[in-house]
Formats: structure tokens, C-alpha cells, sequence
């Protein structure tokens, strides 16, 4: 019975326009700027296992390789060590699906024609619309944007960076904030006016929330700090005056809680990037359960929560289930690993109400790991659902329901899809 259902799931989600709900895709002119892309520059996170295994960059690898030849043996040495990572068989996937690769892995004798086939596709002008249209069947991404940024709608649905904000302590951050407003910035009031002009802009341009990744530099953790204490420590920056890290903190702090709460005045959704890290990062940094006090000030707030928190998914879970204002995201999950999104997703199903789960965000740079990305994650959430039905009492209604709440309905609520 599991089985039948599990390619029921599958045809159900296959037919869906599903909602990227976190997107990092290059946009389509910069895309054919880069094209034609080869095997060496079609990568994605298995660059960062590129650096584990040897200490370089993907450019680094390939330094002094004068073709391809030369350029596939360095990568082959890479596999040898590191091809049974969740990342490298993000790859595999794209390769088998989009570009014919017949064998299950790479190796000396199909290497060259795949290369050739990517390089022939890519370059065609119709590509990326055809992968992210027709293939990944995208009803749109929800794309992080930089301050300033553009993006192109037929594509993206806009969440507006801003780490920046934390940033407000140095000039240069400043001087670029106030002049695309055309504010001066005197003093805290009036830097937090400027920076909710900026939101409004975008907010007006069809942005559906703000987003922090401040994890990959400091803890998640946050307090209140009183108005007068936070401006005080920004009058000595203005002042030209370095700061400790303890005020530093205790800006970013209250410009933190001050963001969320404009996110509730506003409707918008605020993302918080947690869990899981580059080389090196301090992972404890970005449990999401340090965001606890935030969450509790913020209760009108719809708090949007990366990446399943992993290794922390069980405390994502509870965060779910106790805090009526959260939604669990699986963005970037399945790539990092299958295994791990699995059992992640079989106890949110247990314990989150279906409407909080977002099921799919690709998080990735070229519109053809999106692909690769989206293939593993439909495996994952039918394998989850079918077991759920055989095993735990989950009726296959319900299963159903839950595949196309998490990969569309649930993302088109949340981030107001309807009103564009």
C-alpha cells in the first residue's frame, strides 16, 4: 500500500506549481551573462566540500588547469574522498535529470560528453526560463534581496535583506542607507525613520517581508535594550568612536526587536536564518531556541524560520508547536541531507499544525539546482507521508493534503501570494 501511495504523492506534487519559499537564484540576465556554465561551474554546495576536502575554493581546484581534461582530474581526486556526501548527489541529480547522464556516478569515460551537453544547453537563450517554467513548474521564488537591488518579478517574489541594519554603526553603511533615501541620519530616531522608508519602498514594490542572517556572524540570541541605552551607544558611533562588542550588541539587539516590530505593523513575514553553518561557523550560534524572547515580544509577528534549525529540528519542532506565530521552513534541508529532512519532517507532521509548514526553498544559485534540489525534497515528503499513513495512523487524505499545503497552499497564505 505504501509503495502505490508513495507514487500517488509523488504525481500529486509533480503536478503542483510549487512555491520556492527560499531563493538565493541568480536572475536571468545575469544568468546568460555566465552562460554557457560547464561541469566545473554548474556547482552548488559541494563547493564547500570541495574546501573541506582540500583547503580551496572551487577557483583555487582549477588554478593553473588549462582544460578541461586537467580540470576533471582535479575534481575526480575531490570525489574520491568526498562523492557519498548529500551535497554531491544534489549534483547527480541534476545531471541524470536535465542533462542525460545514463550512469549513476561520474568517472573517466562519460565525464567529457556531459560536459559538452551542459555547455550546449546552457547557452541556449530559452534555458533558464524552459528550467525554472516548464521543468521546476515554479509558481515563483522567494528571493532574498540586498538593499537597492532589483529583481524580476516574472520570476521572484522579493524579501528584503537587512543584516545590513545591524551594521548602522559604521559610516559607510550610513551614508549609503541615507543617500538612497535622501535622510540625514543625526541620531537613532532618525536612522530607524530611514531604514522604515527603505521597507516602505520595497514594501510598496511588492516585497512580502524582511530577512536576518545574523547568525553566521553572532548568536540568535536577543534582549529588549530600553530606546534610551541603544541610543546612546549609536551617538557614540555617529561620535566616530569604536565600539565594545557589548554595545554593539545592544544596538543590534534593539534594532533587532525594532524590526520585527515593523514587520508586524506591516504585514510582513520576518525570515531568521538558523541551524546550519558554512566551514567553520559557530553552530550553537544559530539554535533557534535562543529566538524564544524574541518570539514571545513579538507575538503579531509571523516569524518565518530557516533551514528545519538543523541539528536543532526538535527544538524547531517545539518552537512550532508552542508558539502559534512560527512556521517551520525546510529551505536548503534536503541537500544537506535526505536522511535528516526525514526524520525532521515525520516529527513536525506529529506535532506542528499542517498549515505552519513550508515545505520546499531551493536556496541555491543556478535555476537547474533547483531542480536537483526539488526532485530529492518530493522524495523525502512522499516517503515521509506514505510511512506516516502505513505506520502512525496519518489518513491518506490528510497525506495529500499536507504535500500540497506544504509545496504551495501553505507559502501562497503566508506570504500574501494572491495580492500580487
Amino acid at each position: 500500500m505504501a509503495e502505490t501511495l508513495r507514487e500517488e504523492l509523488l504525481a500529486e506534487m509533480q503536478a503542483l506549481r510549487t512555491v520556492d519559499c527560499h531563493s538565493h537564484t541568480c536572475l536571468e540576465k545575469e544568468y546568460r551573462d555566465a552562460a554557457p556554465l560547464t561541469l566545473f561551474s554548474l556547482m552548488s554546495y559541494f563547493e564547500r566540500d570541495i574546501n573541506s576536502v582540500t583547503g580551496k575554493s572551487s577557483a583555487q581546484l582549477y588554478e593553473g588547469a588549462e582544460t578541461d581534461a586537467q580540470r576533471w582530474a582535479a575534481l575526480k581526486a575531490v570525489l574520491e574522498r568526498a562523492r557519498n556526501v548529500s551535497y554531491w548527489r544534489h549534483n547527480v541529480v541534476v545531471y541524470r535529470e536535465l542533462f542525460d547522464l545514463p550512469d549513476e556516478e561520474l568517472h573517466d569515460d562519460n565525464w567529457e560528453a556531459l560536459n559538452e551537453r551542459i555547455k550546449e544547453r546552457t547557452a541556449d537563450e530559452d534555458w533558464y526560463r524552459h528550467v525554472t517554467e516548464d521543468v521546476c513548474r515554479l509558481e515563483t521564488q522567494v528571493r532574498n534581496v540586498p538593499w537597492f537591488e532589483d529583481w524580476e518579478p516574472q520570476y521572484f517574489t522579493a524579501i528584503l535583506r537587512m543584516e545590513s541594519a545591524l551594521d548602522l554603526y559604521t559610516e559607510q553603511t550610513r551614508q549609503s542607507l541615507a543617500e538612497h533615501v535622501g535622510r540625514e541620519i543625526k541620531d537613532l530616531h532618525t536612522a530607524k525613520l530611514t531604514l522604515a522608508e527603505l521597507v516602505e519602498e520595497y514594501r510598496k514594490r511588492g516585497a512580502r517581508g524582511l530577512k536576518l542572517a545574523h547568525a553566521y556572524r553572532r548568536t540568535l540570541h536577543s534582549e529588549p535594550v530600553p530606546e534610551a541605552d541603544a541610543a546612546a551607544v549609536f551617538a557614540r558611533a555617529l561620535a566616530g568612536q569604536e565600539l565594545s562588542w557589548p554595545d554593539r550588541k545592544a544596538l543590534e539587539d534593539h534594532l533587532i526587536f525594532w524590526m520585527a516590530g515593523l514587520a508586524g505593523e506591516l504585514d510582513l513575514v520576518f525570515q531568521i536564518h538558523t541551524g546550519v553553518q558554512g566551514n567553520w561557523g559557530r553552530i550553537p550560534d544559530s539554535n533557534p531556541l535562543h529566538l524564544l524572547t524574541l518570539i514571545h515580544a513579538r507575538r503579531n509577528v509571523k516569524f518565518d524560520l530557516f533551514h528545519a534549525g538543523y541539528p536543532y529540528s526538535r527544538e524547531m519542532g517545539m518552537l512550532g508547536k508552542h508558539c502559534p506565530n512560527v512556521w517551520l521552513n525546510m529551505c536548503w534541508m534536503y541537500v544537506i541531507t535526505m536522511e535528516g529532512s526525514r526524520q525532521s519532517l515525520s516529527e513536525w507532521i506529529d506535532l506542528v499544525p499542517g498549515h505552519r509548514l513550508l515545505g520546499f526553498g531551493s536556496d541555491v544559485r543556478w535555476p537547474e539546482m533547483i531542480y536537483g534540489h526539488l526532485v530529492m525534497a518530493r522524495a523525502c515528503l512522499a516517503d515521509v507521508l506514505a510511512t506516516k499513513v502505513e505506520r502512525d495512523f496519518l489518513s491518506e487524505e490528510a497525506a495529500l493534503d499536507l504535500a500540497r499545503k506544504m509545496l504551495r497552499e501553505n507559502p501562497r497564505e503566508l506570504y500574501q501570494l494572491d495580492q500580487q
